[in-house]
């Protein structure tokens, strides 16, 4: 915007369609000279969190025809009796993501009317538009929307819950990368290079302590304008809170953190004693108050797009290859530990998991580990021809 005296101001502007929807904020303003790299990522920042809210708005309420697929997705997302509203911001995000191509694959369908192969001729069609793990997602997702309409005594919905616990669908198969230690060796060197010590600080946070990205940088949500007016003494950016990060709080004197983890909601803690970490110790910036990983250009905690664009031009720098993802590293920390010969409940419990089942999932260190089987059987036979 261009002043009578000649000065020239920069705003970036929110798109009117979904202002008129109730997003804000509706123009920021931005501070510098044009063109800059600071000023197109901050840009890049405020768009993505537009579509990031797009994404997630929950409809103000279901105007969808009564018995049809998009009543019950909707009655899902929009009922305040909903199990929608117990999950997780991102978990509803998720939710929503997928009920938006539920509907737009077959919303105007009556649930009496839906079949089995119908719902295989979906599949089949979803993992051709979007690949075999969105297609399972939208598979269960359609199971969680029903059920919720089983919920609300919808004979149709109870029939076709029914129908879909017969039908079964091969799952994905199961991630087997994971960054190896010289990777994140790499990956830390390129960070600081590349001026983001924060991001060195948070993968190695990572792989050594097999934490959550999440219980790394945190989480930014938007909450209601009611829980918003109950909210006091957080970190905000606008109508933005952040919470679920590392802060300095969680680290004594004594260097032991104490995390309580996101997906526990808080139930369980993830412990550890920093002093047998060299590689976090050597990363850690001067003890403060707050969070821990801060954005270098913003001087706020990571808002999760932006970390993980962040993150994956250091990683192509640092010659990972994009197969190996930032999420990867926790399985990199599991599957470590089992090849050093970790006790498989000392590794669970590292992981803050409550089932062996799901720490096995994070194990992808098959080759060396089914080696160090094969010696120590090898070692056994040598004895018995000994004796």
């Amino acid at each position: 915007m261009k002043r009578h005296n000649g000065r020239v101001d920069l705003y970036w502007v929110a798109d009117e369609k979904l202002v008129a929807k109730g997003y804000l904020p509706k123009t920021v303003r931005l501070f510098g000279e044009w063109p800059s790299p600071e000023i197109a990522s901050r840009c890049a920042i405020l768009h993505a969190e537009m579509i990031e809210w797009a994404s997630g708005r929950e409809p103000a309420r279901n105007a969808a025809p009564e018995g049809t697929l998009a009543w019950v997705c909707r009655a899902f997302e929009t009922d305040p009796d909903s199990p929608f509203h117990e999950k997780r911001q991102d978990t509803r995000t998720f939710y929503s993501k997928y009920i938006r191509h539920l509907v737009d694959k077959a919303g105007d369908e009556y649930l009496s009317q839906i079949v089995g192969r119908d719902v295989r001729r979906w599949h089949k069609e979803w993992v051709a538009e979007l690949g075999e793990r969105s297609a399972y997602a939208c598979i269960q997702t359609l199971r969680r929307a029903v059920n919720y309409g089983c919920e609300l005594r919808d004979s149709d919905a109870i029939e076709l819950a029914a129908v879909l616990e017969k039908t079964e669908f091969r799952m994905p198969k199961a991630r087997k990368r994971r960054p190896t230690y010289e990777q994140i060796v790499a990956l830390r060197q390129a960070a600081h290079e590349a001026g983001r010590a924060s991001i060195a600080l948070a993968v190695t946070l990572q792989f050594e302590l097999g934490l959550r990205q999440k219980d790394v940088i945190g989480e930014w949500y938007r909450p209601s304008e009611d829980e918003r007016a109950r909210i006091a003494g957080a970190i905000t950016d606008g109508a933005w809170v952040w919470h679920w990060g590392l802060i300095w709080s969680h680290i004594d004197a004594a260097m032991l953190l104490r995390k309580p983890t996101s997906k526990s909601n808080g139930n369980e803690v993830a412990e550890h004693d920093l002093r047998v970490h060299p590689d976090i110790v050597a990363e850690l910036p001067p003890r403060g108050v707050g969070p821990i990983l801060i954005d270098e250009r913003s001087g706020k905690p990571w808002k999760r797009t932006h970390f993980s664009h962040t993150f994956r031009k250091i990683a192509r720098a640092a010659g990972w290859p994009d197969e190996v993802w930032n999420m990867d590293s926790r399985a990199g920390a599991v599957s470590e530990a089992f090849e050093a010969g970790a006790e498989p409940a000392d590794v669970m419990r590292t992981a803050t998991h409550t089932q062996m089942s799901t720490t096995m999932i994070y194990n992808r260190g098959g080759v060396v580990q089914s080696s160090r089987v094969a010696e120590l059987r090898a070692a056994r036979r040598r004895g018995r021809k000994e004796g």
